[in-house]
């Protein structure tokens, strides 16, 4: 137990507004000194987590992510910076938080959290901060977390909207807990809700419900105040208003005994992370009929092509189009070289698109987006206006175009 003689110099100089803070004070502040974290994710949500968590003077704190730095993340996920691009999410994080606090240990967890090691990841912690984007990796967390009986603070966000609570299955009472769960007791079919990625979300959002998260990881383990245990709170950005509602534990829910078991096909969760210079491996480069795409839950159908297959296609001849449904701005950023830009919401209402008078099975129009949910839906418009005509859809999205350097 860390005692105040034992901080150093400068710590005593960092920490001196604690200290001197009614409510909170020495006893607090060497509390946070003592504990350890578990950060799920160092992007939108992580940045404020990461940061304020540091500076308040955590002691431990173990990040897990998987990515790299990407110049797209920088309008919200301010703990990185340019100088970042192509570095390990986790690298610059951890250089980040070591700036503002030089005493502080940081585990770095460069890898995705799945059912197999979440356990592992979460029984050494006094409390896991889920910043993470995807439904899959959600329920893996809150299913380690029930089961090690371990307080999650959770927190999402999408467009202009977030929420944050507090969950916790073994109370100190020895009562249950709600849990997320029990927020949402189903998860939503693959596609169904789309991610930040697909949808969009304010700059300033993740800063917003990421501090909220911090603030009351930092009241849980200081001790201090009401948390969030039993509510959820929502933020609207647009309408600047807050509002809440309760959460209890189902009784008549069968308490979790594995992990993640049933949202293991859905897309964006930990089956579709590792290494995204892992080509060679990814099956979006030669999708196999009946076998699930990660990015979007969907099982490859006649109508999926990959990037190996477009490629002989494009250099044989074989394409009457390539036709990429994003908006104009995602399609300015970069897009397929012969690409024709036309949005989902164009095709919806009727705009044409070049090629599919003459697209044939044997000579198809190919459609893509960032990661293949749009062009499935783009594709089914048109099946349904163009029964007859040749029509693909590639897998993995400009996404995977990228990755493979194409």
């Amino acid at each position: 137990m860390t005692e105040l003689k034992d901080l150093s110099q400068t710590q005593l100089e960092r920490f001196q507004r604690h200290f001197s803070l009614t409510g909170f004070g020495p006893d607090a502040q060497l509390r946070l000194l003592d504990a350890r974290v578990l950060v799920i994710g160092a992007g939108g949500l992580g940045a404020p987590i990461l940061t304020y968590l540091a500076a308040a003077g955590v002691g431990t704190i173990d990040v897990v992510d998987h990515d790299v730095v990407d110049r797209s993340n920088l309008h919200r996920q301010v703990l990185h910076s340019e100088a970042g691009i192509g570095r390990p999410k986790t690298e610059s994080a951890a250089a980040v938080m070591r700036g503002l606090h030089p005493e502080i240990t940081v585990h770095e967890h460069r890898e995705p959290i799945t059912g197999e090691n979440a356990l592992a990841l979460v029984e050494p912690v006094d409390i896991v901060v889920d910043g993470s984007d995807n439904f899959a990796t959600r329920y893996v967390v809150s299913d380690a977390c029930e089961i090690a009986g371990k307080p999650l603070v959770y927190g999402s966000i999408l467009r202009f909207a977030g929420q944050v609570s507090l969950f916790w299955s073994r109370l100190p009472s020895g009562e249950r807990g709600p849990t997320y769960r029990d927020l949402y007791p189903e998860a939503p079919d693959a596609g169904e809700v789309p991610t930040c990625a697909e949808a969009g979300v304010l700059g300033v959002l993740p800063g917003v419900i990421g501090t909220l998260m911090a603030t009351e990881t930092i009241k849980f383990l200081a001790g201090v105040g009401d948390t969030l245990l039993g509510r959820v709170m929502t933020y609207d950005a647009l309408t600047a208003s807050f509002r809440e509602v309760r959460l209890l534990p189902d009784p008549d829910r069968e308490p979790v005994t594995s992990i993640g078991a049933d949202v293991a096909g859905l897309g964006g969760g930990p089956s579709a992370g590792g290494d995204a210079c892992a080509v060679e491996e990814d099956p979006a480069l030669h999708p196999v009929m009946g076998e699930t795409d990660p990015y979007t839950g969907h099982p490859y159908g006649p109508e999926d092509i990959g990037i190996r297959e477009l490629q002989a296609a494009v250099e044989s001849g074989r394409i009457a189009g390539v036709v990429d449904v994003r908006e104009p701005w995602e399609y300015a950023a970069g897009h397929v070289e012969g690409a024709v830009n036309v949005p989902l919401g164009e095709l919806w209402h009727g705009s044409p698109v070049p090629g599919i008078d003459e697209a044939s099975e044997q000579r198809p129009v190919v459609l893509y987006c960032k990661i293949g949910v749009r062009s499935r839906q783009a594709l089914a418009v048109l099946r349904h206006r163009n029964p007859e005509a040749g029509l693909r859809n590639l897998v993995g999205g400009y996404e995977q175009v990228k990755a493979a350097g194409r």
